[in-house]
């Protein structure tokens, strides 16, 4: 390649990843209201200033912070009600994580990614989930793994099962935000994991997966916990892999 190529190429290169770029004026403004409102002296609730009052006690342009809110209003910290006015919202953990969730729904991914996420944050979970599940959950979980074994011959009901399953266990971790993220990641290659459930022998597995989950559970072992959510894990990433190399 001539120095002229290369130096071309290194140019494009600049231009698609900047180094060191600084925050645009509109992100500068939202990270200011971010900061007044994990201060708490902005709080959920509170209605905000007018455009033209944030312009002036900021010091930017208007169209700054309507940019400012727009990109606000995505992330769930703002919402606009009828009548006027932008107002911070309750802030929970829910309404926070859902555009991580669309997020992820969108862009591609790599199955393996995917999986690998699935360890930490699932297997962490079932950890949490040792440690401060109640006896009601724990016998709901009980409950859904006998249901499970009955449901071997039934794919769909067996599916079914399986996200209440896995719900109930991010539930019991007592962690909204670790709870959002696994059911995010839980709705991901749900198409290939629909048609793995149809294979012969894999739900047999996945029932017995359940049983050692709960078991560990049950006992309040953390690490056992781990372990068995960990081998589940596995074992949904294989049966997925295996679909997807047939197709």
């Amino acid at each position: 390649m001539s120095r002229r190529g290369t130096r071309m190429t290194m140019t494009t290169l600049d231009k698609l990843t900047p180094i060191d770029q600084k925050p645009s004026a509109s992100e500068r403004v939202a990270e200011r209201l971010i900061g007044l409102i994990s201060s708490g002296n902005i709080a959920p609730g509170d209605k905000l200033p007018s455009e033209n009052e944030l312009s002036k006690a900021l010091q930017v342009s208007r169209p700054v912070v309507r940019e400012a809110l727009r990109g606000l209003a995505m992330m769930g910290i703002v919402a606009s009600r009828q009548g006027g006015g932008c107002y911070v919202t309750d802030l929970k953990p829910q309404r926070l994580m859902a555009p991580l969730s669309f997020a992820l729904s969108l862009n591609d991914y790599n199955i393996e990614s995917l999986f690998r996420a699935r360890q930490v944050i699932d297997t962490g979970i079932a950890a949490e989930a040792a440690r401060y599940a109640t006896d009601e959950q724990i016998a709901s979980l009980s409950e859904l793994v006998d249901a499970g074994y009955k449901l071997i011959d039934d794919p769909v009901g067996f599916r079914v099962m399986d996200a209440q399953f896995h719900e109930l266990i991010a539930v019991a971790a007592n962690n909204d935000f670790l709870e959002k993220v696994s059911g995010s990641l839980y709705s991901l290659a749900i198409e290939q994991r629909r048609k793995a459930s149809a294979k012969p022998g894999v739900l047999e597995v996945s029932a017995a997966d359940h049983a050692a989950i709960c078991a560990a559970i049950a006992g309040r072992d953390p690490e056992a916990a781990r372990e068995a959510m960990s081998v589940h894990v596995e074992n949904i990433r294989r049966t997925t892999l295996a679909v997807m190399d047939e197709a």
